[in-house]
This record gives structure tokens, sequence and C-alpha cells, in this order.
């Protein structure tokens, strides 16, 4: 069903995924970055970065555990920002993508909308350190496993009980990145090797869209 504002529903399901994005344009435009909302095999709503028009035309890449898709897209409405009006939210609809993409797009969206919401994480290594918010002391070097813009895989030297809440320090080409996170679980004594690092769920806690933006920036941009 479309609406009188031209919002297609139907075929969209809730998958968060980030995006790079280019104003098309015929001179080198400054790269923005954000996140899906909704993706369909027609197109998508977003949080961008940016204000754009509508009928304004974008390059745009969505970055899956498969490699990233490249699509052309057109914003067909606005939507309203969140209180804070950090972000922008906008319908847009493919105008140009190759067959091989269109593939990738169907094969992802396909397992991923059999779930009530799905945020992708991606395979990423990158050096951490953290310690416990508000305690002292020299902090713990881990590495990243897997990340999504709600949490992410964490590998540290020593075991963090449940519960527990970090200041965590993202270390990337793209500069340093502070965060905080809490603790959700820890691998099962049975399963730890001596020697390795030991894996860690966390939950990011400090969810503002300018974490989020960095976070888009950060995964959307991998290799």
């Amino acid at each position: 069903m479309t609406s009188k504002s031209g919002r297609t529903r139907s075929d969209r399901y809730p998958i968060q995924l980030p995006i790079l994005f280019w104003k098309k344009t015929g001179t080198r435009t400054r790269v923005g970055a954000g996140w899906t909302r909704e993706l369909g095999e027609r197109g998508f709503t977003a949080e961008l970065a940016e204000r754009f028009e509508v009928e304004t035309l974008l390059r745009v890449r969505i970055q899956t555990d498969r490699g990233p898709i490249e699509t052309e897209a057109k914003i067909v409405w606005i939507g309203a920002s969140t209180p804070a009006g950090a972000e922008n939210y906008y319908g847009l609809t493919f105008t140009n993508i190759a067959p091989e993409h269109l593939q990738a797009l169907r094969d992802l969206i396909l397992p991923l909308s059999m779930v009530a919401h799905a945020g992708m994480r991606l395979a990423m290594d990158l050096s951490v350190t953290c310690r416990p918010k508000n305690a002292g002391g020299s902090p713990l070097k881990g590495q990243t496993g897997e990340m999504s813009r709600g949490g992410m895989l964490l590998r540290l030297p020593r075991v963090i009980a449940p519960g527990t809440v970090l200041a965590l320090t993202l270390h990337s080409s793209n500069g340093p990145l502070a965060l905080e996170g809490a603790v959700v679980w820890s691998q099962a004594a049975e399963d730890q090797k001596p020697g390795e690092l030991i894996d860690h769920g966390v939950r990011f806690t400090s969810s503002t869209w300018s974490v989020s933006l960095a976070l888009g920036f950060l995964l959307a941009g991998r290799p």
C-alpha cells in the first residue's frame, strides 16, 4: 500500500545496516554516513547525517556481512526528526541498482525478513582499551570480533562479570571513538582456552546520535 505521502512500507523490513552516501551531482561531494531503519527490494528508510530535499539523488553504499551493496536512490519523503533533532529521517527508492547487487539485496533480505528486528553484526577487528566505568587503574586491552549499532563481541584477557558497565575506546584509522557499554554475557569457563582472549557480549549504552554516526562511518567504511 502506498500512502499519499509516497510511503511504501509493505515490502520493507526493520533491518539496521550502516550506509555511506554521496549527493549525486557532477562534482565530487563530501561523504556522509547513516543507518537504515527499514529495507526492501525497492527502497529503504534511513537516518542520515545531513538535511536533503525531496527528489534529491544520492549514491549509496549499504554495508552487509557479505560486502557492500552499491546503488543509487532518490529521496521521496522526509520524516520527523527525533526530539533531539540530531538525525534526519528519510524514505528513499532505488533508481539504479546493478543486477548482481539486486540479487545480493534479495539474498540479504529473505532471512532477515523473518525476524522481528534485525541489527546485523559485521566482522570488525579493532583494538580496544576499556575499564569499568568510574574505576581507576590501567585499562584492559582487547579486540573486537563483530559489531553492530547496538553492541559488539569483545575479546578481553580476563573475565568481566555480566552487568559491568565499561568505558570503551575503539581504535581505528578514523581515530579513537569513546563510548560506554554493558557486559551482557561472558564466555563459559569450559569454553575458554589458556592464552586466548575471552569472549564477551557488550550492549552499547551511550546510544547518542553522534556515537551512532561515528559507528556508521566506522562500519560502512570498512574494507
